[in-house]
């Protein structure tokens, strides 16, 4: 369940949303809390949609703060050229080793359209390995169980709930 859907609402410096009860048009009512424990707005989602939203939620609730953690340890201006001189040495090495094998591997081939084609392709596939390893060392821990979740939940039917009423 969504943080304080019991009424023990604990105090969250992302917020909290809390589920407010049932709406006539059969949608689920929530409320939203900010920061400081006010509230700022209501959301509907479809009854259908409840446990993906509150399964998001919670995944967003989770690694948020380790993301925060992460960007308050490493902001400073050396940590940021560090980790951006880290991650173009990864993907410069990966290019020149993905150059390096298919010239060795056709180091005796007599064919030298045969030997660029290897190179290039060797180029290719190494900066692509590069690229993806420097985002594995240089990403935030949580960042993809954020996007993921942040990617479900705008597939949802979330809609404000603008009715003093409700």
């Amino acid at each position: 369940m969504v943080n304080g859907l019991s009424g023990n609402l604990r105090p969250n410096s992302y917020g909290n949303v809390m589920r407010a009860g049932n709406l006539p048009n059969g949608r689920i009512m929530y409320n939203v809390i900010d920061s400081e424990g006010n509230q700022a707005g209501k959301l509907s989602l479809p009854r259908e949609q409840v446990d993906t939203f509150e399964a998001s939620y919670k995944e967003i609730l989770k690694s948020a703060p380790k993301i925060q953690a992460y960007v308050n340890a490493n902001s400073s201006l050396e940590a940021v050229s560090k980790r951006r001189n880290m991650a173009r040495g990864i993907v410069a090495s990966s290019g020149i080793i993905g150059a390096g094998v298919p010239l060795f591997i056709l180091r005796k081939s007599a064919s030298v359209t045969k030997k660029i084609l290897g190179v290039v392709a060797g180029i290719v596939a190494g900066l692509s390995a590069g690229f993806v390893a420097s985002l594995g060392v240089t990403t935030p821990p949580g960042s993809l169980e954020f996007a993921r979740a942040t990617r479900t939940l705008s597939t949802l039917d979330i809609q404000p709930v603008l009715d003093e009423k409700a």
